[in-house]
């Protein structure tokens, strides 16, 4: 498996972040749509479950680099790039 490093500060986290949890929450609505017996629905909850591993561990990552709790945050206001 090829890897590679970023390094990230908070800012950019926190785009990162919400937008894994927006795409958790989708895939957690098109299981409910499919209905949780189907196949479809069992193909993208394997999705969801990587998806959450992943999450969880940006978020140790993010805890151990001592990341503010306004870096998870979820709140759809400005993100300020111009420093980037």
């Amino acid at each position: 498996m090829k890897e590679f490093q970023l390094t990230i500060d908070e800012r950019l986290f926190n785009l990162l972040w919400r937008s894994i949890s927006e795409r958790e929450n989708e895939l957690v609505s098109n299981i409910q749509l499919a209905g949780e017996e189907s196949d479809e629905a069992a193909l993208i909850g394997n999705d969801l479950v990587y998806l959450r591993l992943t999450k969880k561990s940006l978020e140790n990552k993010a805890n151990s680099a001592s990341f503010s709790s306004g870096s998870f945050s979820l709140e759809e206001g400005f993100i300020d790039l111009s420093s980037m």
